[in-house]
């Protein structure tokens, strides 16, 4: 069954191409790894929100590639201004 990893970024002014930039360099390391058919960056055209969706085989396969589940919430990483809302969808079929 197939996975979805996708995270919503929300930049503090001035630093949304910093925030680019690291998500441009985890779409690099996620691509080619074993289970990952799809990943990349994308931008609310509504908002300054950023969101990194990845597609996997599945969660097994998301899970090998080493990468890991955890909560939404906490504190807002340093450059963003809330914190990270992390969804993982399994598909319904």
């Amino acid at each position: 069954m197939a996975f979805i990893f996708m995270v919503f970024h929300y930049p503090e002014p001035g630093r949304r191409d910093d925030l680019v930039e690291a998500m441009k360099a985890m779409t690099a390391e996620l691509r080619g790894l074993p289970g990952c058919l799809e990943v990349g960056a994308w931008q609310d055209s509504q908002s300054d929100r950023l969101v990194g969706i990845s597609r996997w085989e599945s969660r097994e396969a998301f899970l090998a590639a080493g990468m890991a589940i955890g909560p939404s919430g906490g504190e807002a990483p340093e450059g963003e201004r809330r914190p990270r809302e992390r969804f993982y969808l399994d598909d319904v079929a």
